[in-house]
């Protein structure tokens, strides 16, 4: 009996947590896309001129991913803001 008392109890308390709302990220203004659809636009312009001659040098990579890095700091910040 009491192993169902406790089976049922856990079952109550792991589906309120599945049916638990996720967290929403803010929608984005016109802006917003706008701004973040041209800085992906450059960093697929960078990569495609990385890769160009058939070989991404350390250089190019390492902007390659400052780019990056930027451009997901960026959409992060417009998502949580």
């Amino acid at each position: 009996m009491k192993r169902i008392i406790l089976s049922a109890s856990a079952l109550a308390i792991l589906s309120g947590i599945a049916l638990a709302a996720p967290a929403v990220a803010a929608s984005l203004t016109s802006h917003e896309r706008a701004v973040l659809a041209r800085n992906h636009a450059h960093l697929r312009s960078l990569e495609r001129h990385a890769r160009a001659d058939g070989h991404v040098s350390l250089w190019e990579r390492v902007k390659i991913d400052l780019a990056k890095a930027r451009y997901r700091a960026q959409a992060s910040r417009y998502r949580h803001n």
